[in-house]
């Protein structure tokens, strides 16, 4: 079956970068009754990676479940560090509510009914927007079959190279994420020159402070991947139980790519909070 095409926006510019969002709207839905909103954020460690690195199951949702579904892009580090990357997503939050999308989509999606999703590091972007807090560090893993050399990542590896807000699937850049691990430099590359260090952005530590909390929140892991260890969700479940966990037997990273993965917990949480 053929790939729907988005509605394309421009919800930002800066950095002589348009930031876009694909925007996927139910056939069905009129403006009498709007359709609630996703708004995703892909991962790549925030090096990497595009709006069009969606799963199959994001696609098929406007039809299947009657979503909204968006997925957003942002600048990439190293050439762009965390706090500016966290306002890209703020910024695109904030885009739902204006003048320019309620005409652009026809007034049929309700910026009234929003959740924030993503996957690996955009997972742990959604987080932080709904929680209002910043970003934690994990730790430098190697699993890579080999050594990468510096030579290959070069062109990315400078903070004053030009600015990007995603990168090609198939680029070079593809394997900034894989480097950035084998080096244990994530940061260097994300927080370098700013002056914050990094445990100020730890999700769990932040939720433990008891400073902020989490909005309704659905989290899913696989128990054997092998880039984000599943401890880093535990943890954030551990400082905020009253979030839901599923931790999926045998399953790595990105397992929802698979096209027969439906996500059936992950949109039937969803439909509770629209409903709620």
């Amino acid at each position: 079956m053929a790939s729907p095409t988005p509605l394309e926006l421009v919800f930002k510019h800066v950095d002589g970068l348009d930031i876009g969002m694909d925007v996927y709207i139910p056939e069905s839905v009129t403006a009498e009754s709007p359709a609630p909103i996703v708004l995703w954020w892909h991962g790549g460690g925030l090096l990497q990676g595009t709006r069009k690195g969606t799963s199959p199951h994001h696609l098929l949702s406007p039809s299947t479940h009657h979503i909204c579904f968006i997925s957003a892009d942002y600048r990439l580090a190293p050439q762009t560090r965390l706090p500016d990357i966290l306002t890209d997503c703020t910024d695109a939050l904030t885009f739902l509510s204006s003048p320019a999308f309620a005409t652009a989509t026809g007034h049929r999606a309700d910026a009234g009914r929003v959740v924030l999703s993503g996957s690996s590091a955009g997972g742990w972007l959604a987080l932080l927007c709904g929680a209002g807090i910043a970003i934690g560090t994990p730790p430098a893993l190697s699993y890579f079959p080999r050594v990468i050399d510096k030579k290959e990542l070069e062109p990315y590896l400078d903070p004053a190279a030009d600015k990007v807000a995603f990168s090609a699937l198939d680029s070079p850049r593809a394997l900034f994420y894989h480097y950035m691990l084998q080096e244990g430099i994530e940061t260097e590359l994300l927080l370098g020159g700013t002056g914050i260090p990094p445990e100020t952005y730890s999700v769990a530590l932040a939720l433990k402070s008891g400073k902020y909390t989490l909005p309704p929140t659905y989290i899913v892991h696989g128990d054997i991947d092998d880039k984000v260890p599943a401890r880093q969700s535990r943890d954030v479940v551990a400082a905020a139980p009253e979030v839901q966990y599923d931790e999926l037997e045998g399953v790595d990273h990105l397992f929802d790519k698979n096209p027969d993965v439906k996500m059936e917990n992950m949109y039937s949480f969803m439909h509770k909070v629209f409903n709620s």
